[in-house]
């Protein structure tokens, strides 16, 4: 799995680059920046799965004492790469869920990685046994849901219902098959390893319900677009609707 994400990392700066990607990035970090006003300032965070650091990159230049760790060389480097870039500081490790760094981290993110890993893995365990005593941790995936909507909208019914009925997805940027992550089934499953949910937000909600993707691409179009998602990301319903979901947990 790790080689698929080191041969797909050109595909995958494309896509940061894409409108649709500024706003994913940019309601998960609004909604981490409340977060972190919750928590106080000076935070240590831990990225698991962080990647070429996205989510975590917004954080270390608020100040945050940020570790990024990966099991993938070549996205640490681009995590280094964009860190200088915008004159941040980052820790990276070379690891995986399996073999987490020992510790305990005021946030911990762990967004779009579940998706990867066995159902019946105890990663909520592992990553809850990095919070400290009355900090949050962050998990992120793609809405079944929304994903089945997107595909109604894109492709038409008898391809939303075979989307439905089906346990897997395709991830097109990695060209790789990936589980579907029921968000509820992540909070009962956090519960049992002693995480309360304290937030859930949807991500890329107004976005896909607009499949003419040019008009996006107009700055005054765009900023209209990302006023709105900022406006619907933890309103119900709409939060269940969106191409991601987001699950804040505290211990």
């Amino acid at each position: 799995m790790t080689e698929i994400f080191s041969e797909n990392l050109a595909q995958w700066r494309a896509y940061t680059d894409s409108p649709w990607a500024r706003i994913r990035y940019a309601t998960v970090a609004d909604v981490l920046r409340r977060q972190c006003e919750v928590l106080g300032d000076r935070l240590r965070v831990l990225d698991v799965g962080g990647g070429d650091g996205m989510d975590a990159l917004p954080l270390a230049k608020a100040g945050h004492e940020v570790t990024i760790v990966d099991p993938s060389q070549a996205w640490l480097e681009e995590a280094e790469r964009r860190a200088d870039d915008e004159g941040a500081r980052v820790r990276t490790i070379l690891a995986g869920l399996d073999d987490l760094p020992e510790g305990e981290w005021n946030l911990v993110l762990c967004h779009f990685v579940l998706r990867y890993r066995p159902a019946e893995a105890a990663d909520l365990a592992a990553l809850a046994a990095r919070v400290r005593a009355g900090g949050r941790l962050s998990v992120i995936d793609v809405n079944p849901a929304g994903h089945v909507l997107r595909t109604l909208l894109n492709d038409g019914p008898p391809a939303a219902a075979t989307e439905l009925h089906a346990d897997r997805m395709a991830v097109q940027t990695f060209n790789t098959l990936v589980r579907k992550v029921d968000p509820d089934r992540i909070q009962t499953a956090a519960a049992a390893v002693g995480l309360t949910a304290v937030g859930r937000y949807g991500h890329r909600l107004a976005n896909d319900l607009l499949t003419d993707n040019s008009a996006k691409h107009d700055a005054a179009f765009f900023d209209e677009l990302l006023r709105l998602e900022l406006e619907l990301c933890d309103r119900e319903p709409f939060n269940r609707i969106g191409f991601a979901w987001q699950l804040i947990f505290a211990r």
